[in-house]
């Protein structure tokens, strides 16, 4: 017996959200404007775009998210330690 076609696609991890949406949790926060979020059920990986609209996190943007990581880091040690202000 054959399978409905209807049927056959749902028989996925991710049926759930392809019925209902995504269920993002954020992960890691990589600065003030850009986060990395992965869905709780399908477990797949999402970015910020430009807009603040969440994409599918790529290879590249996630080099990318990474190299903000850091810069942010270099520039909260730098102003905590090295450019601190006069009261």
């Amino acid at each position: 017996m054959k399978a409905n076609y209807l049927t056959e696609g749902m028989v996925k991890k991710n049926y759930r959200c392809s019925l209902l949406g995504h269920h993002y949790v954020e992960i890691k926060k990589v600065n003030n404007h850009f986060s990395e979020y992965e869905c709780s059920i399908c477990k797949m990986q999402a970015t910020n775009d430009t807009r603040g609209h969440k994409i599918t996190l790529t290879s590249q943007l996630k080099e990318i998210n990474e190299t903000l990581f850091y810069l942010n880091l270099k520039k909260q040690f730098l102003s905590k330690f090295y450019f601190k202000k006069e009261q």
